[in-house]
């Protein structure tokens, strides 16, 4: 059943088409990756899908309800959690206040013990007192997760999350994205330059290039497909060559 329904979507600022007639679904308890060069049209996506961005033309439903209009504060209290490309965390609070102000906005009966788990669970605890704003990026990243886990959303948006994480934590993010899925039910859309990474922890793929989806498929067909190919060409990010890794 899909959770999340984009139907011809398009965003236009000015005179430049940043998202063309994007029409898919993320399904519950799917991982679902989206994928395109750097301006391809990803976040603005999940701006459209998070009510940060109107969209010229489209709409978008979530749980089966028309959300195209609606404010983004009410689409998280539905159910949508997201994190950034661009790290949104809370300088001026230690790692684990980060995840407590999401869980007392939530308005759980207890916090802290909504904070402890998480923290737990994202590998975070040895970090909880520290200033976020002194963290490696990596560490960063999993702050923003743990917070966006403390709204409990039914569908996470995940915006170039393996940036600044060492192999081994890589690992550890891709163990706790399937736990996400398999575990706890939730839906997960990843955008990702990771190109490993998606193709291990995605059952579908949708390609951007230029605001226009140009391909749609599970991993093994994604990696064959020429127009992925040929979208990455000259691309900086490398994905170029892992496509060309991942056996077809």
């Amino acid at each position: 059943m899909a959770l999340l329904e984009l139907t011809e979507v398009g965003v236009r600022f000015g005179g430049v088409h940043a998202v063309t007639d994007a029409t898919f679904e993320v399904e519950e308890g799917a991982v679902v990756g989206l994928m395109g060069p750097n301006g391809a049209g990803k976040t603005t996506l999940f701006n459209v899908i998070t009510g940060l961005q109107e969209p010229t033309t489209g709409r978008v439903r979530f749980r089966d309800v028309d959300i195209t209009e609606m404010a983004p504060r009410r689409r998280a209290r539905m159910g949508i959690g997201r994190t950034f490309q661009r790290l949104e965390v809370f300088g001026s609070l230690t790692v684990g206040e980060n995840v407590l102000v999401a869980a007392e906005m939530r308005g759980v009966s207890s916090p802290a013990t909504v904070r402890d788990g998480l923290l737990d669970r994202v590998g975070l605890r040895g970090f909880q007192d520290v200033p976020a704003d002194s963290v490696p990026t990596g560490i960063a990243r999993l702050t923003e997760l743990a917070r966006a886990l403390a709204c409990d959303p039914q569908l996470l948006l995940l915006d170039e999350p393996s940036s600044g994480l060492s192999d081994d934590e890589t690992e550890d993010f891709e163990k706790l994205v399937r736990s996400l899925a398999d575990d706890d039910g939730r839906s997960v859309l990843l955008v990702e330059h990771d190109v490993e990474l998606v193709m291990s922890l995605c059952s579908t793929i949708h390609v951007l290039d230029f605001g226009h989806i140009i391909a749609t498929g599970p991993p093994e067909v994604i990696a064959a497909d020429a127009r992925v190919q040929d979208a990455y060409l000259g691309a900086d990010t490398g994905a170029s060559a892992d496509l060309e890794d991942v056996p077809a």
